[in-house]
């Protein structure tokens, strides 16, 4: 295998590797989006049920005290779920999880760019796949303080696998979905 074999090899190993680390951040994404929208909807529905049934009924109506017998639970629920996402800062890991996704899929398209298409020359695609190792090795040091639990690595390589319709090393099949196997590698999830 010539030295530029190797670069390309490597490129679309670290183009897979990218776009299924891509992937399970826009999973995680996609839940912490979903846990505030829920809270905030919460915050908003209690105060709003219960005010305008005190203006519609007045403070001493029996629909309003119904009224606050309903939403004070969605009122304490809300409370205690806003502690945790505030304890958990799940503003702060939102935010980080669409940033990794977005990096890890430029990388990813990047790696997949230098994999597929010749380089004027041997030394400047070299320096592209340096400049380029050298983001994905600084992001893998970053998302590597958020730990993917193994089900997770194995839905991120199946997606990967999925999208660039490559073998799995392991079970040697083309993914054609999302639908989990029982491979250790890119199923079991």
């Amino acid at each position: 295998m010539t030295k530029e074999d190797q670069i390309r090899q490597e490129c679309w190993d670290k183009a897979l590797h990218s776009l299924g680390t891509s992937y399970i951040f826009s999973l995680k994404a996609s839940n912490f989006k979903m846990r505030i929208r829920l809270i905030s909807v919460l915050g908003v529905i209690a105060p709003l049920l219960l005010g305008a049934t005190a203006a519609a009924y007045g403070l001493d109506s029996k629909l309003t005290t119904l009224a606050l017998s309903v939403t004070a639970p969605i009122a304490i629920f809300q409370i205690v779920f806003s502690g945790i996402s505030l304890n958990y800062k799940w503003d702060d890991q939102f935010a980080y999880a669409l940033e990794s996704q977005t990096d890890n899929r430029i990388i990813s398209e990047h790696f997949q760019h230098l994999g597929k298409y010749s380089a004027s020359d041997i030394n400047e695609l070299e320096k592209q796949f340096e400049i380029w190792k050298a983001k994905d090795n600084a992001r893998a040091v970053q998302d590597d303080k958020i730990k993917f639990t193994d089900k997770e690595n194995r839905k991120g390589m199946r997606y990967a696998l999925w999208i660039r319709q490559k073998e799995c090393a392991t079970c040697k099949t083309i993914p054609t979905s999302m639908t989990p196997t029982q491979c250790m590698t890119c199923g079991n999830f």
